[in-house]
């Protein structure tokens, strides 16, 4: 055996795990080897997510808010957030922060590589295979923990289930004047044109000239090339920020899947799947980095206990529906996201939308959210999901 354990990719749910497993006595003393093929030093995603909980990535939080904002054509409204608050974490310290503590490790190894292949052999031995420009080494494990996501991994359109995706596409401007409110994040404004598709922008304010504007759609297909992107979210900032000078600091683009679909576990117990892989990606939203969290602290406390890092997951089926039917009516008539977010975000406060968006609320409260929305799209969602189908668009 080469390895107690490998890491097929090295991003967000890998390291969350990695630096976890590294805070055991026993779990850290194990051989492992991580295979990624880009090298994490650059600043070119960031994740957003909103807590009350300590995590153990406190310290890098690059900014934090405890106002919030929605837009939209018929609501501007800003909450200050009681339990909650609304945190990010840039790519660059999160990587920097792990491999700080990572590289105290001499059993800890990088491999900058592409792997080609992964297989179990047997209950307690599982292979690695590199790619022909890497020799086609093989390398040998107990545990293969693999969070590679490729667009091939995207499930395919299907009558079974709602496939779409979140596709974003970010600056972070400086301008000369100060323009934006560092204590307020902007976390909706949709007063944009929804074009067969949920379209928003979002304002992560830094300081009063800096912040992350991001263009974000969910629909069923991307646009046709960056292109289209950076002309509106430079239409934003120039009609809605109203700044003609800014300078682009930092840039980002990605796509998450939000679906519905069962994304399939390893069959072999000694391959594991994390991350947008594993389905972490909440399938109405795309919120990721806390599902991850929850996932790795999931893995050691099993792993602790039994010795294995395989715990039962615990579905909870309400949150599960309401998915069902968000995305439903985003696949259908996504015009109708906006109105419905406009009446949620209007007869809640801000924070008990947020609780229930991370499937924190209970279900009498679920049900107050949903009694405060429009009941028509819900009871077609509801029809389909009954009938098993899923409807046809509404133009």
């Amino acid at each position: 055996m080469d390895y107690d354990i490998i890491f097929t990719g090295g991003g967000a749910a890998a390291l969350i795990l990695l630096y976890k497993l590294s805070k055991d006595e026993n779990l850290s003393q194990k051989k492992i080897l991580v295979i990624d093929k880009e090298k994490k030093n650059i600043n070119n995603r960031s994740w957003s997510f909103w807590t009350n909980q300590k995590t153990d990535f406190d310290k890098i939080v690059y900014k934090e808010w405890q106002k919030v904002r929605f837009i939209a054509p018929k609501i501007d409204k800003i909450d200050t957030l009681n339990s909650l608050k609304y945190k990010m974490i840039r790519g660059i310290d999160f990587y920097n922060f792990v491999n700080a503590r990572l590289s105290k490790f001499e059993n800890i190894e990088f491999l900058q590589a592409e792997v080609s292949e992964i297989k179990s052999i047997s209950d307690t031995e599982a292979e690695v295979k590199l790619t022909s420009e890497f020799e086609n080494r093989i390398f040998k494990t107990e545990y293969i923990f693999d969070s590679r996501f490729t667009k091939e991994d995207i499930p395919p359109k299907s009558n079974e289930y709602h496939s779409l995706l979140q596709h974003f596409f970010g600056y972070v401007i400086e301008t000369d004047e100060p323009i934006f409110d560092t204590k307020v994040a902007q976390l909706f404004d949709m007063r944009l044109p929804q074009r067969n598709a949920v379209e928003f922008v979002y304002i992560l304010p830094f300081s009063p000239t800096k912040a992350l504007v991001e263009y974000t759609l969910f629909s069923g297909q991307l646009l046709e090339n960056k292109e289209f992107y950076k002309v509106r979210l430079e239409s934003y900032i120039t009609t809605k920020i109203k700044v003609k000078d800014f300078k682009i600091l930092e840039e980002e683009y990605g796509v998450i899947p939000m679906t519905d679909f069962k994304f399939e576990q390893s069959k072999a117990k000694n391959i594991i799947y994390l991350g947008t892989k594993a389905g972490r990606a909440k399938p109405s939203t795309g919120y990721a980095f806390l599902r991850m969290y929850r996932d790795a602290e999931n893995r050691i406390n099993a792993w602790q206990k039994t010795g294995k890092p395989h715990y039962e997951e615990k579905f909870n089926k309400q949150f599960e529906t309401y998915d069902k039917m968000i995305l439903n009516i985003m696949e259908r008539n996504p015009e109708d996201i906006q109105r419905i977010f406009t009446e949620m975000f209007q007869n809640n406060s801000i924070e008990r939308v947020l609780l229930f968006l991370d499937e924190q609320t209970d279900f009498l409260t679920d049900l107050k959210i949903m009694a405060s929305v429009p009941s028509a799209p819900f009871l077609t969602s509801i029809k389909n999901l009954v009938t098993g189908k899923k409807g046809e668009k509404l133009h």
